[in-house]
């Protein structure tokens, strides 16, 4: 499958769980949390577009208000294991690649929250 379609949907999907937690927290982190995921969703999309952005991001807004009854400490740890997981795609897929390192470091910053 296209990198950039992967990763529109996936920074779509992480758009949508930084909008609940930043809902449901009002932490100054999560909302530039928020603001940074907006902007790689709107990176990846002068790639690819699909269908599938809003409906992703609406689950996961849902998502994200469900896994955040859990608590800040839960939701920390559900942010740390995704951006582990997103970091790990962004060098796999875009190794070298320039245009996309700023990307990767506030990827890294999140892991902070």
């Amino acid at each position: 499958m296209d990198k950039y379609y992967l990763a529109l949907l996936g920074e779509a999907g992480a758009t949508g769980l930084a909008k609940a937690f930043y809902m449901r927290f009002k932490l100054k982190e999560l909302e530039k949390a928020y603001h940074q995921e907006l902007s790689h969703w709107t990176y990846f999309k002068k790639f690819r577009s699909s269908k599938l952005e809003k409906p992703i991001y609406y689950a996961l807004i849902v998502f994200g208000l469900l896994v955040s009854i859990f608590g800040l400490k839960v939701t920390k740890a559900v942010i740390r294991r995704l951006e582990a997981g997103a970091i790990n795609f962004y060098l796999e897929r875009f190794s070298g690649d320039k245009d996309v390192e700023w990307i990767i470091e506030n990827e890294r910053e999140h892991m902070e929250i």
